[in-house]
């Protein structure tokens, strides 16, 4: 069955694919322990159905293509841990870049991959269940977005060093790379203001700090392997010398927008000239800032940036015609 277009509900049961077996294989306790908090890594089956070969994924773009979905392909063969996504030249020729991905230093990122072969739904519906089950933590209930990516890349390529939202899982199909991810709560290797202008919708703010490298842990991910990156858990990638095919699973909750309101509340008094406490220090003080922010959410949320995003860019707008007018 396919995923409703907004992604924040999933069916509570799905066609199970792999002959009833479990898709991922986790000790429970320190699934449960570890949720969220840190990373870690397990064990999944995906690799072995068949359902994410390059042929399957190059018809995938061509239908994502036509129906003006969401995508990126870009050109890394200069990138580097500390460089910035911005800095890379796009790719042209989605479906024919995804065929020839050997012989290119390409990155590719194909969003909401659900939404466009109804076996990636059922995969998507199986996993976020097995994966409550393991969390004891209710992902239906307290999601507002869920994506399922497919992230391809050329040998020997490094994506930057960077953050995000989600709770993310990234279950590796082919080929082999490195993942090294960081504590979410070292506000040393990545200050609260960072945190504060990636909320603003600056995606880059967080910088590679490489004398703080040996505070990172690096995961070999291999087929059949997985790490979970608890949210806002910075991290790079460096891709083996081979083609790697991952699927990354990523989860917005209601839980995490509320720490995110903070975080945009705390921006914007920054920009006052104010110096805010972080999230956490005080309960009050938060409970002030999120539910001024949240007035201004969206309320029929279709997007990733219109989850998150959508309080800052209307906040924004009045703010950007003032100086405007001021300036001249």
């Amino acid at each position: 069955m396919f995923v409703p277009t907004n992604g924040a509900v999933l069916a509570d049961t799905s066609r199970q694919l792999f002959s009833g077996d479990s898709m991922l294989r986790a000790g429970g306790q320190e699934f449960k322990s570890s949720f969220n908090l840190r990373s870690f890594k397990f064990n999944h089956t995906l690799h072995q159905s068949g359902l994410f070969e390059i042929p399957r994924i190059v018809e995938l773009a061509k239908r994502i293509i036509d129906r003006n979905g969401s995508f990126c392909a870009l050109n890394f063969k200069q990138g580097s841990i500390d460089a910035k996504f911005s800095a890379m030249p796009e790719s042209e020729r989605l479906a024919e870049t995804v065929a020839r991905l050997g012989e290119n230093g390409t990155w590719i990122k194909l969003n909401r991959a659900q939404d466009y072969d109804p076996d990636y739904a059922d995969v998507l519906n199986t996993v976020t269940s097995e994966l409550e089950s393991l969390s004891g933590f209710p992902l239906r209930k307290d999601m507002t977005f869920v994506s399922m990516t497919l992230l391809l890349s050329s040998p020997n390529i490094s994506t930057p060093f960077h953050i995000d939202h989600e709770s993310n899982f990234l279950f590796q199909i082919q080929g082999s790379k490195d993942v090294c991810l960081f504590p979410a709560t070292d506000r040393e290797l990545v200050p609260d203001p960072e945190i504060e202008r990636y909320y603003s919708g600056n995606f880059e703010a967080a910088l590679y700090r490489r004398e703080m490298q040996d505070r990172g842990t690096v995961y070999r991910l291999n087929p059949g392997e997985v790490v979970h990156h608890p949210p806002l858990a910075p991290h790079w990638v460096k891709n083996g010398d081979n083609i790697s095919v991952s699927i990354s699973i990523n989860y917005c909750t209601k839980s995490l927008e509320r720490r995110a309101r903070v975080y945009q509340a705390n921006y914007f008094l920054r920009m006052l000239g104010l110096n805010p406490v972080s999230p956490g220090v005080s309960p009050l003080r938060d409970s002030l800032k999120r539910n001024v922010i949240a007035t201004l959410e969206h309320r029929n949320p279709k997007t990733f940036s219109e989850v998150v995003h959508t309080p800052v860019f209307r906040l924004k707008a009045p703010l950007n015609a003032v100086r405007r007018l001021v300036r001249r």
